[in-house]
């Protein structure tokens, strides 16, 4: 009993010797090279709080947003089998009137092709309404200047494609997808943007071996030119309807997408998924709507109110603390069987964006969203430790000058230390 005493108070001592020197290292680096950082660590077995450094204060969270889009969403579609709306449409005898319903998956990499074969055998005239979200497509705090960069792509009810055109242009030969925008594609000597501002003219470098990925500017004559296109028929916008009794296709299996957005942090589909709530709780095409409809009912006993404006994280606008993503963290720990919760993230060393990172001799330690920005670079999730201890932690670096890797760097060193000691 005296030895089994002992070891239990050696272990509690390296224990608290490890907190103590991470802390204090913590602390130094931030007084060596002038940068604002938070690291909480939580046990949610014993409901104890290991490590608390800025845990309460605000940063830029970056892509960590997207653990606060997840949660609403999951809460918001809750069930096993949950698909998502993927086609408004109501049929009259000689006619198939057609509406977007804010769903990011129509042609855009994912499996299920449910709407696609639903156009395909129409037999009767499309017809597709010309609506809109209720917002702009560019969310609050985005950089206007990256609207040619393939991680901003707009906000729309019948997004398409992704909302994005892929293309190359190499041995004299152009490709692009969609087809469509083929002859909107010029070669240049050298390219200073990809596309015009307000227009969907592209350009290329000659003989660039690397392709292109751009957001198309989006509107409702467009997808239509989009759909013709794609189904070889003729499709008409119509104006607006309102009190037509619109019927569903419910599409792509809400699990993929969750894994799909969590694994390679995908933007677009995160501001989709939050429109849809929008839609889903107050009957408005709205991620604002959707926020503060998860603030009030699915997230009101965070430790500290966030400021949350987008769905993606794309905006320096939000504001989150470490302690309230560790209480996000632990309500979907509590709310979701383990193994499915961690088959969403992205895993050290094997996945998404920790795929080169946090790798582990044996089974990997790291299940984690990443989230950066220039300047900022945070690290939210779950960590098994070496002797089999599930904790959460959420680890934030805002305001630093130098490069990420230092601060990647010193954050796997901290993560190797907690796996290794605690």
């Amino acid at each position: 009993m005296r030895y089994v005493i002992v070891l239990l108070a050696v272990f509690i001592l390296n224990s608290c010797s490890t907190v103590n020197s991470i802390e204090q290292e913590l602390k130094q680096d931030n007084e060596k090279h002038s940068y604002f950082d938070g690291l909480v660590l939580y046990n949610p077995k014993t409901k104890k709080e290991i490590l608390n450094h800025n845990g309460a204060k605000y940063f830029t969270p970056a892509s960590n947003t997207k653990l606060f889009t997840f949660y609403t969403a999951y809460k918001t579609f809750n069930s096993e089998t949950s698909r998502l709306k993927s086609l408004a449409y109501y049929k009259t005898h000689d006619s198939l009137v057609i509406k977007g319903t804010a769903d990011p998956t129509f042609l855009y990499g994912f499996e299920s092709a449910e709407v696609l074969d639903f156009l395909k055998k129409a037999s009767n005239n499309i017809y597709v309404l010309d609506a809109n979200i209720d917002e702009p497509t560019y969310g609050s705090g985005w950089a206007w200047d990256d609207y040619s960069y393939y991680y901003m792509p707009e906000k729309s009810l019948f997004p398409i494609y992704g909302n994005i055109l892929k293309y190359n242009f190499s041995e004299g030969r152009q490709q692009s997808t969609p087809h469509y925008f083929k002859t909107q594609i010029s070669t240049v000597d050298s390219v200073l943007v990809s596309r015009k501002h307000n227009e969907n003219q592209f350009f290329a470098q000659k003989n660039r071996q690397k392709g292109y990925e751009v957001p198309f500017r989006t509107s409702n004559q467009l997808v239509v030119d989009l759909l013709s296109d794609k189904l070889h028929k003729n499709v008409t916008l119509i104006p607006n309807r309102k009190g037509l009794n619109f019927k569903y296709i419910y599409n792509q299996n809400t699990d993929s997408i969750y894994k799909q957005m969590l694994t390679v942090s995908d933007n677009f589909i995160a501001e989709q998924l939050l429109l849809q709530v929008g839609q889903e709780v107050s009957g408005t095409y709205s991620v604002n709507a959707a926020i503060k409809y998860s603030l009030e009912n699915y997230l009101h006993d965070l430790p500290q109110e966030p400021r949350w404006v987008d769905g993606s994280g794309l905006s320096r606008y939000n504001l989150f603390t470490p302690e309230s993503l560790v209480k996000l963290l632990e309500k979907m720990y509590q709310e979701i069987p383990t193994q499915k919760l961690l088959n969403y993230f992205p895993v050290g060393g094997e996945s998404g964006t920790l795929k080169g990172v946090y790798k582990a001799k044996g089974k990997p330690y790291i299940y984690a969203k990443t989230g950066t920005l220039s300047n900022n670079h945070c690290l939210s999730g779950y960590l098994i430790t070496k002797k089999g201890t599930f904790l959460i932690f959420s680890y934030m670096n805002n305001h630093y000058k130098m490069s990420s890797k230092e601060i990647k760097a010193t954050m796997e060193k901290t993560l190797l230390q907690i796996y290794n000691k605690y």
